[in-house]
């Protein structure tokens, strides 16, 4: 009922009780208008908040087709570069392969006339060719990453055997020790791009290990809304001003001679994680080495 509603069924009532209103009694009188005055208001009050509510959900639907245009861009931008680095990348290794094919024809048809300092240019050439045909492969198999998911009911304890048994033969290489504190959950994900998670946290692990034996802790913790697992090491650590640098593609911090690879496994590990509606962070508390920690959101 509104306020205009509620002033005339008052005074209604007191036309009958009274006759009118000039007939009340002062007091009377200076009541029903304070109640009258506070009816007008009351009145006035809910057009404004109507034509609020009213402005504020035109406001909204806006905002939100804008949102709804900004993703679809988005989506259209991510998938046009996708198809980009799978075209760049599937046709650049074919004259790699021409010149790899050359160098070595070069080395064969010389042999013995080539000097110690060409033939360590010819080396230097053709490692160069096979690290760049290493990183194509690389940015062929991250620009894929998103469009070959199949999700699935997870046991994340056979996503770490699976792992584990993957990386058997450096475990044992380099005496690595592993040592899983609490069961793993199931989650919601794609089963293989969580192996090659796992795999690729693991094998960094055992590669930046410092003067001893790889020790490799894995944790688990619960909220109502997340996973979170933790990856610990006493390998060499993270500086703190290179811990962003990482996550990105051929984010390297040593060198070749130092330590091989293309500098893409935490890269790959963050995108796996984003595709699965997660969150992968470097501790910054922790100093004994690496922890690194993973949070994936429970099912609704």
């Amino acid at each position: 009922m509104s306020g205009k509603e509620l002033n005339k069924l008052l005074l209604k009532q007191i036309s009958k009780k009274y006759g009118d209103v000039d007939s009340l009694p002062p007091e009377m009188r200076d009541l029903f208008s304070t109640i009258s005055q506070t009816y007008d208001h009351y009145e006035r009050e809910m057009h404004l908040i109507e034509r609020s509510m009213d402005l504020s959900s035109e406001e909204m639907k806006e905002i939100y087709n804008k949102l709804e245009q900004q993703k679809l861009q988005l989506e259209n931008s991510n998938e046009a570069l996708r198809r980009y680095a799978f075209i760049v990348s599937h046709d650049l290794k074919e004259p790699l392969r021409t010149i790899s094919s050359y160098l070595q024809l070069i080395e064969i048809r010389l042999g013995d006339k080539l000097d110690a300092e060409t033939r360590e240019f010819m080396d230097f050439s053709v490692n160069a060719v096979k690290r760049m045909k290493g990183m194509l492969e690389a940015v062929l198999d991250y620009s894929q990453l998103e469009s070959r998911m199949s999700f699935g009911n997870v046991d994340l304890e056979m996503v770490f055997r699976s792992s584990f048994e993957n990386l058997q033969e450096i475990i044992s290489e380099t005496d690595t020790v592993i040592f899983k504190k609490a069961p793993l959950p199931k989650i919601a994900g794609d089963k293989y791009q969580l192996i090659q998670l796992f795999q690729n946290l693991v094998h960094n692990s055992i590669r930046f290990r410092g003067t001893t034996s790889p020790n490799i802790i894995i944790e688990y913790s619960t909220s109502p809304y997340k996973h979170m697992i933790s990856i610990m090491d006493n390998g060499i650590g993270i500086a703190e001003k290179n811990r962003q640098q990482v996550f990105q593609l051929f984010g390297r911090l040593h060198s070749i001679d130092k330590y091989d690879g293309l500098g893409m496994g935490l890269a790959i590990c963050k995108k796996i994680v984003e595709n699965h509606h997660g969150e992968i962070n470097i501790d910054p508390n922790f100093n004994k080495g690496l922890k690194i920690d993973i949070y994936f959101p429970k099912a609704a």
